[in-house]
């Protein structure tokens, strides 16, 4: 169990790599930049992460961690796909910065394998009359759409409201069952 100065001292760095990583992407990144806008020093840093990609990959993990929480407690009816979109929508930030500093093909994969979102489309394979191989390119189909979909949504300046963007994913899933 982490004490609240070690959890301060986490927020603070993960917060300074977060708003860093708003322009110019990780890898351009010191830690010496991190600790600076963290007022945090180096020793510090080192004592919780080795790298920046280390830090990177916990508020990657925290993210995730939330949302799939959160994603429990949403009930797996009408409306679910709405509550999900509602989650992201409230974190939006975090989820841009993430899509910008994590190869979008690893964090789509992170992001659909909680199991909150997965459970979403658990039932593509009894719905259809595809092959498994069929249903496997189907979710992938799906997913990658679903992602490019959420990058372009919650990237874009003004945001269409949650229910738009809910009614029109659960049409385009409804078309290819």
């Amino acid at each position: 169990m982490e004490n609240q100065r070690i959890r301060l001292s986490k927020t603070l760095l993960k917060n300074a790599l977060v708003h860093l990583l708003q322009k110019k992407p990780v890898n351009k990144i010191s830690v010496l930049e991190i600790c600076e806008t963290a007022q945090i020093n180096r020793a510090t840093f080192y004592k919780y992460y080795g790298s920046q990609t280390d830090l990177l990959n916990e508020i990657e993990s925290d993210f995730l961690a939330q949302l799939d929480e959160s994603l429990a407690l949403i009930p797996e009816q009408e409306g679910a796909v709405a509550s999900v979109l509602a989650n992201l929508y409230e974190q939006r930030t975090t989820f841009c910065t993430l899509v910008r500093a994590i190869p979008s093909h690893e964090f789509a994969t992170h992001l659909f394998s909680l199991p909150g979102i997965n459970g979403l489309f658990k039932n593509l394979a009894i719905a259809s009359s595809c092959t498994k191989s069929q249903t496997q390119y189907t979710r992938e189909f799906i997913f990658q759409g679903t992602f490019a979909v959420l990058c372009s949504w919650l990237g874009s300046e003004n945001p269409e409201p949650v229910a738009e963007i809910a009614e029109m994913l659960e049409l385009l899933k409804d078309k290819l069952l």
